[in-house]
């Protein structure tokens, strides 16, 4: 097994023990261990990107001496590296939502859902693997394996976020499967920071496919004045957003009321203009 050159000695995981082990002994052997985290949430521009990484019990030791945290703390260039290490040694899965799916969706569910229904996708991709008799509530196998999931919990609520994720998963094990959402779960467990590198990685490079295609977007944040920029002069010189953009977000509608005024005043002044020449020129006539 791998162990990176750049060791965490600050890190902050502290991974579940059953209630019955002593952590020092307890027998990681028969434990999965999965982390959860989403990159792309705000933007007005681009995709949201949920990732998953899965490691046994095993790996446990060189995923916590590897270097990760958030991966808003990391350059560019280490998350690219992370990146590598973490897809070539771990289980890694990942779901692009983009722009025009996110619109969709966000006609009946709210953002928070539209997250836990990837997640609980990803989840239930594992699940499917190691309960092969899910379907049949009579035959699901019983399994030795003990299941903890690490989620970086979207929710204020972060109870009620973890019963709505297990409310939608394909097996109902409370013995075997233990969800963990917690805020800044990021930060706290190293699963689900390699997992935040994943998404973070992902969405950076899906941006820079749509930079070749659209030109300089920016970041596709609504901090960003490069994004915001670029969609003023897309919407005023075409009348509308880029397909790459979320219409939903109060941004995008801002841009194209803007526009839409901006029109109508244009017409305005324009039709003023119009008459008050119309009405010159049939004054210079009776004058004549």
């Amino acid at each position: 097994m791998f162990r990176d050159t750049m060791n965490d000695n600050n890190s902050n995981t502290d991974y579940h023990n059953d209630d019955n082990d002593n952590s020092s002994n307890n027998d990681n052997s028969n434990k999965l261990i999965i982390g959860l985290d989403e990159a792309g949430r705000g933007p007005v521009l681009g995709p949201m990107v949920i990732a998953l990484v899965k490691i046994s019990g095993q790996d446990l030791k060189s995923i916590e001496n590897l270097s990760v945290k958030d991966s808003k703390k990391h350059s560019k260039n280490r998350r690219e590296e992370l990146f590598k290490i973490i897809t070539n040694n771990y289980d890694v899965r990942y779901e692009i939502l983009e722009a025009k799916t996110i619109d969709k969706l966000r006609d009946t569910i709210n953002l928070n859902k539209i997250e836990i229904m990837a997640f609980t996708k990803l989840i239930n991709s594992v699940l499917k693997e190691e309960y092969p008799n899910y379907k049949d509530s009579n035959k699901i196998q019983k399994i030795n394996t003990k299941i903890e999931i690490y989620i970086d919990a979207c929710s204020s609520n972060e109870k009620a976020f973890a019963n709505q994720i297990k409310s939608k998963l394909i097996v109902n094990d409370e013995n075997n499967i233990k969800i963990i959402a917690e805020h800044k779960a990021d930060e706290n467990y190293k699963i689900v920071s390699a997992a935040s590198i994943i998404a973070k990685v992902i969405r950076d490079r899906e941006i820079e496919k749509y930079k070749n295609i659209y030109g300089e977007i920016g970041s596709g944040y609504t901090s960003d004045k490069i994004t915001i920029n670029y969609l003023k002069n897309y919407v005023a010189e075409r009348g509308e957003l880029p397909e790459i953009a979320r219409m939903s977000w109060k941004t995008s509608k801002k841009l194209l009321n803007d526009i839409k005024t901006k029109n109508n005043v244009d017409k305005i002044k324009n039709s003023k203009h119009i008459k008050k020449n119309v009405e010159l020129k049939q004054t210079k006539l009776v004058e004549f």
